[in-house]
């Protein structure tokens, strides 16, 4: 486990998420495909990892050896050959960096405490960051001993440059070799728009998930007057009079936006998740964790 220094989260905290699993809705419908590993031994399985015993696994996994010497239930984790692969794609555009705390932040803690779940119950777990293109790719791996490395990865990244989600989206989907579940992190600030992008995900038969990442201020801009207006993509600045008027249009604008994503991902059966910075962080991830239809 690393140094509470050196990671997003607080360590408490992860401990609870151990409990947690991400389950692909596709397990049910294509049982052949995306399926979560069956935790059991015997011929052909891999020993894995140990975890935590938690109230309702199956004793014949717990490793009695290890009760023995420590007086602590321990399961011994096993995985047949074929498991489950997440991949988090994050948005580090310079939009990103808007907000207090920054979007940037907000997204890169959801991002590790997403890869710290999967991580903990030995999910292969990819990342990928991106703005006008990929910036940076962690092919997926898995076990806990990774996070370390998962942490160094969203350290690494600052948001710089405009949005194409759309291209970096459809390269991802080129170029990777195991299609799995797709967490989508991002603000989905792009003029060209995300649909092909997620098409192209859709295509490569990824079960797709979406974070739209925001600021208070975006979703409820209260402020009025001579303001200095800066474009979050291209950097652009502008002096503008708000009114109560602007105010109204702009509202109906974001509104607009932030319902065009939900039904679009309604529609075609995509989770979607709206997540406000202003929330604390560990109340926020409770409220997706709960209401997500990704996890048990």
């Amino acid at each position: 486990m690393p140094h509470r220094s050196d990671s997003f989260i607080d360590d408490a905290f992860l401990k609870q998420l151990e409990k947690l699993k991400i389950v692909s809705r596709k397990s049910t419908r294509q049982p052949h495909r995306g399926e979560h590993r069956s935790w059991q031994s015997g011929e052909g399985f891999e020993f894995l990892d140990f975890r935590k015993y938690h109230l309702g696994d199956d004793l014949r996994y717990v490793d009695w050896s290890v009760y023995g010497r420590l007086d602590k239930l321990f399961i011994k984790l096993f995985h047949a050959e074929k498991g489950q692969t997440a991949h988090i794609l994050l948005d580090t555009s310079r939009s990103m960096k808007n907000g207090s705390p920054s979007k940037d932040i907000t997204a890169k803690k959801i991002a590790a405490a997403l890869s710290y779940i999967c991580l903990s119950n030995l999910d292969k777990t990819g990342l990928m960051a991106f703005s006008n293109k990929i910036v940076k790719i962690k092919p997926p791996a898995r076990g806990k001993k990774q996070y370390l490395e998962v942490l160094n990865f969203f350290q690494s990244l600052q948001p710089t440059g405009q949005t194409d989600i759309i291209g970096s989206l459809q390269a991802y989907a080129a170029i990777c070799k195991n299609p799995g579940i797709a967490i989508v992190i991002s603000d989905f600030f792009d003029p060209g728009g995300y649909q092909g992008g997620l098409r192209a995900l859709a295509y490569r038969d990824f079960d797709i998930n979406l974070i739209q990442v925001m600021s208070h201020d975006e979703i409820e801009w209260s402020t009025t007057g001579n303001l200095e207006l800066n474009d979050c993509e291209t950097g652009e600045k502008k002096i503008v009079f708000v009114d109560q008027h602007f105010l109204d249009n702009y509202q109906k604008k974001i509104s607009s936006f932030i319902v065009g994503i939900q039904n679009y991902c309604r529609h075609y059966g995509l989770n979607y998740y709206l997540c406000d910075t202003r929330i604390p962080f560990e109340n926020l991830l409770t409220d997706y964790l709960t209401k997500g239809a990704l996890f048990r």
